[in-house]
């Protein structure tokens, strides 16, 4: 019974007990008797124990019977066994769908793997509770044929932990690529991207571990690096751009360690870089001049009053803002990989779909107070949470009504967060509309007006407590989300909210027309591969409104470069969802990631 990890719960949802050890529940072995179970058509076949395999079977089976678009949902605490779960049901979903070798189609069954295994070695982290947890949400969609076979991939992602790039929290690692490029490279590469050992980067961290147990794992990222450079050529890129990406990485850790002082001897109270070789490097590797990279990092341009102001950086500011630099590459790479996976992969000519939705877990931090990367993700978990109960407990009453069968069914009763997904999402008034509406008048409001119109609006609310005054001098606030109270500092909440990215990057590395026009400074970056990252496409500005060469303010969209598939023309109507109010309702049309069309089954 030790390795027994699955139950079922009703016919569309599946409980998995991460058992932290190989279990022989989920051999290759089983996975192929589970297919035969599903291809075998005979009428007296035995029935098979739960497992994930199952699942996956059935979702394929109402897909083709239907066809009808499915929807997989996983759902769990970190470390519960999402990802693995997740890999599993893509495993079998191939095992079913893919066409024999040498057909046209048949390239997925290495490329779909080869996909998720490129993302997850950007995306994913080692964290206290999870040796690889994922650090944003992901939505993937596989696409089929009217025969039911796989023809391409679409692979979204939502909230992409930025910050980990810069602040690793304590006990924790960055994300896996770069420690797989720092014990993968080869000595020619080393040599040519300047690595040094991995403690003499700070966005690695300063903890050298010793003996074989840190041999081992070193060992593990350097075959990582070599499976992700197959990977990176199975799903299209070419040995410039592998190369290019690999360039950009180490740029990333060099730009970290840049240090700053301050030189008594100019006029002006800037901040200067102190190591300039490492500012060197960077400016190489980025493709622009060394000069030019240290004002953009020790100087920034602010608009006030519609007038333009240069605004002298000291050593902090500065650290901030190259720390800034390498948080905005770092997304705009792991957007660009995403997209041109997308690109190779993803059809638009296909019938039927299953998507595979996946949250990181609720997060509570322990070496660091909670901000608002941990609100985001508590809250789409509060939400998500919310959505798969009244599937489960709900969804069927009416059914039970109109059939005269109500009274026979038992009513199952069971912990509705729905208040607190209105404290979270109520518009108007919620915390979230409440944020927004102070982040678009930041220059009137403060973190502590916003904690304090929290206070005011939900004071008396159950799943609401604003708290005492952290470390920072910064009020905090408590949520009572379905999984427990978790507090959250508001220092630099509405500011982060925002999301604005520095204008002075994207003049740097993206230039203006005036300069391509006439050779300034304005060219941009002489590295294409970089220059492409801050395209049109990947970043909104403004300009300033007597001159359009000059932006004032620019934003990575929030949201993926694409959007879910929805019901398209000459497929069946999707069933009715349950909706709580057309408050909620309108919501829901908003966010992406909550359009989950057709059956839906469910991991808990």
């Amino acid at each position: 019974m030790s390795d027994t990890i699955y139950t079922n719960i009703g016919s569309s949802a599946l409980v998995a007990v991460n058992p932290h050890k190989y279990v022989a529940s989920n051999a290759d072995s089983l996975l192929q008797k589970y297919t035969a179970h599903y291809q075998d058509t005979s009428e007296n076949k035995t029935s098979l124990p739960p497992r994930i395999f199952q699942l996956a079977n059935n979702t394929y089976y109402h897909m083709k019977r239907t066809t009808q678009d499915q929807s997989l949902i996983i759902s769990g605490e970190t470390g519960s066994g999402k990802s693995e779960t997740r890999r599993l049901a893509i495993k079998t979903l191939l095992e079913l769908s893919v066409s024999n070798p040498g057909k046209k189609g048949s390239k997925l069954v290495t490329q779909v793997p080869a996909a998720e295994f490129v993302i997850e070695s950007f995306g994913n982290a080692r964290t206290l509770f999870n040796p690889n947890a994922s650090r944003f949400g992901k939505y993937t969609e596989l696409q089929f044929t009217d025969k039911g076979r796989l023809c391409g991939i679409k692979s979204l992602d939502y909230y992409l932990e930025r910050n980990r790039v810069a602040a690793v929290p304590s006990g924790e690692r960055n994300f896996h690529i770069f420690y797989y490029l720092m014990a993968g490279a080869s000595p020619d590469e080393r040599q040519h991207l300047h690595l040094a050992d991995k403690t003499q980067y700070r966005y690695l961290g300063h903890r050298a571990g010793t003996g074989t147990r840190a041999n081992g794992l070193r060992d593990y990222d350097a075959n990582r690096f070599e499976q992700l450079k197959m990977a990176l050529k199975s799903v299209g890129l070419s040995k410039r751009h592998v190369a290019q990406t690999c360039q950009l990485v180490a740029a990333i850790l060099h730009l970290g360690n840049i240090e700053f002082t301050i030189d008594r001897g100019r006029d002006v109270d800037a901040a200067v870089v102190r190591n300039v070789d490492v500012l060197g490097i960077v400016a190489e590797f980025l493709g622009v001049q060394p000069s030019a990279l240290e004002a953009t990092l020790a100087y920034k341009t602010k608009l006030v009053k519609r007038e333009l102001c240069t605004v002298f950086l000291d050593t902090d500011g500065a650290s901030d803002n190259h720390d800034d630099l390498a948080k905005t590459l770092y997304s705009l790479l792991f957007a660009w990989l995403n997209e041109h996976i997308n690109q190779r992969l993803c059809r638009d000519d296909f019938d039927t779909f299953i998507g595979l939705f996946d949250l990181p877990g609720s997060q509570n931090m322990t070496s660091r107070p909670n901000s608002l990367d941990q609100f985001c993700i508590n809250f789409a978990n509060e939400r998500l949470q919310n959505f798969i109960q009244k599937q489960i407990f709900e969804s069927h009453v009416d059914e039970y009504k109109t059939e005269g069968i109500s009274r026979f069914v038992p009513s199952v009763p069971y912990f509705d967060n729905a208040e607190c997904v209105r404290l979270l999402q109520n518009k108007p008034g919620g915390l979230i509309h409440i944020m927004d509406d102070q982040a678009r008048r930041s220059h009137k409001k403060t973190d502590l007006t916003m904690v304090e119109a929290f206070g005011k609006r939900w004071g008396n609310h159950s799943s609401f407590k604003v708290g005492p005054v952290d470390q920072s001098g910064s009020p905090t606030f408590t949520v009572n989300h379905f999984n427990g109270p978790m507090s959250y500092s508001s220092e630099g909440l509405l500011e982060r909210n925002l999301d604005s990215l520095n204008p002075d990057f994207v003049s740097l590395l993206r230039g203006s027309l005036a300069g391509a026009l006439d050779g300034a400074e304005g060219v941009g970056s002489a590295n294409p591969f970089v220059k492409g990252l801050f395209s049109t496409k990947a970043i909104a500005t403004q300009a300033h409104r007597k001159n359009e060469d000059i932006i004032v303010s620019a934003q990575q969209p929030i949201k993926p470069m694409r959007t879910p598939s929805t019901r398209r023309k000459g497929t069946i109507k999707r069933m009715a969802m349950l909706r709580e109010d057309a408050a909620v309702e309108e919501q829901e049309r908003d966010d992406d990631d909550a359009r989950i069309q057709g059956r839906s089954e469910y991991l808990v």
